[in-house]
C-alpha cells in the first residue's frame, strides 16, 4: 500500500476516533442543555455553587421594559421593545457579588458563548436577560425563536454580542 495513502487513512481514523470520543464526553452536557432549554431554565455558576433558575427566580419583581436595536445579517437595524431583567440584578438577587470577578460568560444551548466584562455588567440599563420582544415571548428554538431567554447588551448597536437560547451564566 502506498505510504501516503496509509498516512491519510491513519489521520482519518484518528480524527474519527477523536470526534466519537468528544461526543461521548459532551453527550451528558448537550442533553442537559437541551433539557434546560425545554424547561426554560438557566444554570447559574459561581465558584463551586450551581443554581438552576426558572422564570420566577429570574424575574423576582425586577422585570423591566427596555428598547434595543436588533440588526441581523438579513435585516436592517430596527428598534424593538423588550421585557427582561438586568443581568446584574439576577446575580445580586442570588447573592452573587461580582465586584471582584473578571467576567460573566453566557452560554447557549448550541454552544455559543459571549463574555461580558464586569464593567459592562455593572453599567445601569446595559445588559439584560430578555424573554419578550414587542409583547411576544421570544419563542423556543424549535419554533424558530431566540428564547426562551436571550441576553441583550443595549450598548451594542450591531446586535453581535447577544446570546440567544441562553442556558448558562458563569461568573469568573
Amino acid at each position: 500500500m502506498n505510504k501516503r495513502l496509509l498516512i491519510v487513512i491513519s489521520i482519518i481514523i484518528i480524527l474519527l476516533a477523536s470526534v466519537i470520543f468528544s461526543l461521548k464526553l459532551n453527550g451528558p452536557s448537550i442533553e442537559m442543555q437541551k433539557e434546560m432549554l425545554a424547561n426554560a431554565e438557566i444554570l447559574l455558576k459561581y465558584d463551586d455553587t450551581q443554581i438552576i433558575l426558572n422564570k420566577e427566580n429570574i424575574t423576582m419583581g425586577e422585570e423591566e421594559n427596555f428598547d434595543a436595536v436588533l440588526d441581523t445579517s438579513d435585516t436592517n437595524p430596527v428598534v424593538h421593545s423588550y421585557s427582561g431583567v438586568q443581568l446584574k440584578n439576577i446575580l445580586y438577587s442570588n447573592n452573587i457579588n461580582i465586584e471582584n470577578s473578571t467576567a460573566v460568560i453566557l452560554s447557549a444551548a448550541d454552544g455559543y458563548s459571549v463574555a461580558y466584562s464586569i464593567d459592562e455588567v455593572l453599567r445601569d440599563n446595559n445588559i439584560y436577560v430578555a424573554y419578550m420582544e414587542d409583547g411576544q415571548y421570544l419563542g423556543s428554538k424549535d419554533e424558530g425563536g431566540r428564547g426562551p431567554y436571550e441576553s441583550i447588551i443595549v450598548s451594542d448597536s450591531f446586535s453581535n454580542r447577544r446570546c440567544k437560547w441562553l442556558t448558562k451564566i458563569e461568573v469568573k
